[in-house]
């Protein structure tokens, strides 16, 4: 039987520290795109994008304990956890190495010198990050999400005091990356001091002296780091063929219309990190009722909130995008619209459900010829229409590596897809966001300013979006209220 209230409290508490923390990374991109200008943005982002490879070198570990620690006996799990621990401690001081002797190199591929010591600095960063990056599993696992909560709050908020203090003091990019470099060491011994605080759950953890089956653990990591850095790579790719062959002033508008709406990324990804453990159980259980069940509610829950926020930005991005970031990235409005078109598929996080599943090798492989499709087109569209290819090219590969993982799910689960599918209520949810953004845009059409369509759009929108999905059974109005405390899942579902 799952426990829907308490999952929907965990992702209650999961997701509001991450969104305060996704949307402050929002905020200081806002920022620096207004006080850098194009060049200044491009500049920072060509540092930035290097954060794949924190990700890289985490090998896939992390991911490694929502799959293990579930299934371990309890006097398994400190050696596990203290086996992990050490081992991303070794990738973080790695992540350091690789950007202070690589630095240059990378450097000059950005065709952009300037940037070296920036990037030495961002390691060190990077070093930390890698290193805290097991607070996520272990305090979700453990159900400590409080002290994910205050991780995740803490980091946020130093990402809008940062914003503040360039956007007002004009600092140098070069002192926001210090800056970060102080910040993730005081995470890292935080997040050290909470796991202490538990240690009557965990057990007695000791670097470098517990182990357990250390190539069992990098037999699974290894498919799914290999998994990451494909994606990693064909989700950055684009940003990297902008910078190549148009410069750093279009890379600073194209990374404004490829960046990530801070709702649906936090929303979607709380959601399925607090499901994960659970997914893992059931399928270890061959509850594969219970599996499809939770997944088909998952779908029905995220598309209520992701399927609207599509419909809304795509029609009003040209209003939205000179709002926020100023006239000079209205440029960014069209692959922006382009981007907005992966927003469907946000609701179906294939690669959490195919290692629940155990099978990490399928990502590996559906990534790989992801990737190789991606590359091809990104060159060859670049080539031939410009500024807007490799958005486009993004778009395409991603959507037929979904599909191929979708298929894959169906068929070890051997049903039919609707059954894993509830079409009716993604109908529904649809159709509900197109009336209401049709509402929307004809009264506030006649408007020339954009804060003023923005803001009567919003409105309206919301309101007509609420009301005709009440009215083809979506949810009862009154219903806000149980997510309003925290009830995610809800507490009725008759669809």
């Amino acid at each position: 039987m799952i426990d829907q209230k308490r999952i929907s409290s965990k992702i209650g508490v999961v997701g509001s520290g991450r969104g305060l923390y996704v949307a402050s990374l929002f905020i200081l991109n806002i920022g620096l795109a207004r006080s850098l200008g194009t060049v200044g943005f491009g500049s920072f982002q060509q540092v930035f994008i290097f954060s794949v490879i924190f990700l890289i070198f985490s090998m896939g570990i992390p991911e490694t304990m929502y799959f293990f620690l579930p299934r371990l006996k309890e006097e398994e799990k400190p050696a596990f956890i203290a086996q992990t621990l050490s081992i991303l401690l070794i990738a973080g001081i790695f992540v350091a190495l690789f950007l202070l002797f690589g630095a240059s190199t990378l450097a000059k591929i950005q065709k952009n010198p300037a940037i070296e010591n920036e990037l030495r600095i961002f390691g060190i960063y990077g070093a930390f990050f890698v290193a805290s990056s097991f607070s996520d599993p272990v305090f979700i696992i453990f159900k400590h999400v409080k002290y994910l909560f205050i991780l995740s709050a803490l980091h946020g908020l130093f990402f809008i005091v940062l914003t503040i203090w360039q956007y007002f003091f004009n600092c140098s990019v070069l002192t926001l990356f210090v800056a970060m470099g102080c910040f993730g060491f005081f995470k890292l011994i935080l997040a050290l001091h909470f796991l202490i605080k538990i240690k009557h759950e965990t057990g007695e953890i000791h670097f470098f002296r517990a182990k357990y089956n250390v190539l069992l653990q990098l037999s699974f990591a290894i498919p799914i780091a290999l998994t990451n850095t494909i994606d990693l790579i064909s989700l950055r790719l684009d940003k990297f063929v902008i910078s190549f062959f148009l410069g750093t002033a279009s890379l600073g508008v194209f990374s404004v219309g490829a960046i990530e709406i801070p709702f649906v990324s936090v929303f979607v990804a709380s959601v399925y990190s607090v499901i994960s453990p659970v997914l893992n159980s059931l399928h270890h259980k061959k509850d594969y009722a219970g599996f499809t069940q939770l997944i088909t509610k998952t779908l029905k829950l995220t598309a209520k909130f992701v399927w609207p926020a599509f419909i809304y930005l795509f029609v009003f991005a040209d209003h939205l995008i000179p709002l926020v970031f100023t006239d000079d990235f209205s440029g960014a409005v069209e692959p922006f619209r382009i981007y907005l078109l992966l927003m469907p598929l946000r609701i179906f996080l294939s690669g959490i459900i195919i290692m629940a599943i155990g099978q990490p090798r399928v990502l590996f492989w559906a990534s790989f010829w992801s990737l190789l499709l991606n590359i091809i087109l990104n060159i060859f569209l670049v080539l031939k229409i410009g500024f807007l290819g490799p958005a486009i090219a993004t778009v395409i590969s991603t959507y037929l590596q979904v599909l191929v993982l979708l298929w894959f799910t169906l068929a070890n689960l051997k049903i039919r897809i609707y059954e894993l599918i509830p079409f009716r209520v993604l109908f529904d949810i649809l159709l509900s966001s197109v009336l209401a953004v049709l509402i929307a845009f004809t009264l506030t059409k006649a408007f020339a300013k954009d804060f003023k369509v923005v803001l009567m759009s919003l409105t309206i929108f919301t309101g007509a979006y609420i009301f005709i999905g009440s009215k083809l059974g979506l949810f009862r109005i009154l219903s806000i209220m149980d997510i309003l405390e925290g009830n995610f899942l809800g507490k009725k579902d008759k669809n």
